[in-house]
């Protein structure tokens, strides 16, 4: 990609990943890792329709979709039980964030782009905490700063907390690409702000999209520059 001079992330989905072990304990059911990947794409797709349906939408309304979703996707089903079990939830992520687990190839990926000349750093939608998890999850060295949306007010796809960070770094828009796993969220919101945007994963998406199934797939991407 040429022409760019910092790579922007998005954090959880793409960083940093849901504690799906603790999801499980909290809502009362066994944790199944196969089972907990479907139930949490239908809990991602839920929150893509919402967006879709109300862009203006923010996480205080996404969030408790996703929980919600999520519960369903797990078994439960039943009202009053889904509502108990999304309540314990909300009361662990309230407890410490739910969003904890560095992905197997953060920390390699970015410790590689930061070598090849590549400033780093972060965009995300978070409730003040993203930066104390991406610090837990050994992430924090490798980048130069964080951009979290309860401190700025503002949220994705919102094209000015993109700019929050491009005006941070000093450079254009057009000189800085990110990286996120919600098309409409992460893919959308970047390419308003004039970034160019990269899927991680296998989240619906126009076939034109650049996609990567994996942070590591990164690396061809972005060889370094002179």
């Amino acid at each position: 990609m040429k022409g760019i001079r910092a790579v922007l992330f998005d954090a959880g989905g793409t960083l940093i990943h849901v504690d799906g072990e603790r999801v499980c304990r909290a809502a009362g059911v066994d944790f199944d890792a196969a089972a907990f990947r479907t139930a949490e794409s239908e809990a991602v797709a839920a929150v893509r329709r919402l967006v879709l349906e109300r862009p203006e939408s923010r996480d205080a309304e996404r969030i408790p979709l996703y929980m919600t979703t999520l519960v369903r996707g797990l078994g439960l089903d039943r009202e009053e039980a889904c509502r108990e079990a999304a309540g314990r939830i909300a009361a662990e992520h309230g407890r410490a964030n739910l969003w904890s687990k560095a992905a197997d190839d953060a920390v390699e990926t970015l410790s590689e782009l930061r070598a090849r000349g590549y400033r780093i750093a972060v965009v995300s939608n978070a409730d003040g905490r993203v930066r104390r998890l991406l610090e837990v999850a050994g992430l924090a060295p490798h980048l130069e700063f964080v951009v979290d949306s309860a401190e700025v007010g503002l949220e994705k796809p919102d094209p000015r907390i993109f700019h929050a960070a491009t005006d941070r770094l000093g450079l254009p828009p057009g000189a800085c690409a990110y990286v996120g796993d919600i098309y409409e969220i992460d893919v959308v919101g970047a390419e308003r702000a004039g970034l160019s945007a990269i899927l991680v994963g296998d989240g619906p998406a126009p076939e034109s999209v650049r996609r990567v199934a994996r942070l590591s797939g990164l690396h061809p991407l972005f060889p370094g520059f002179a």
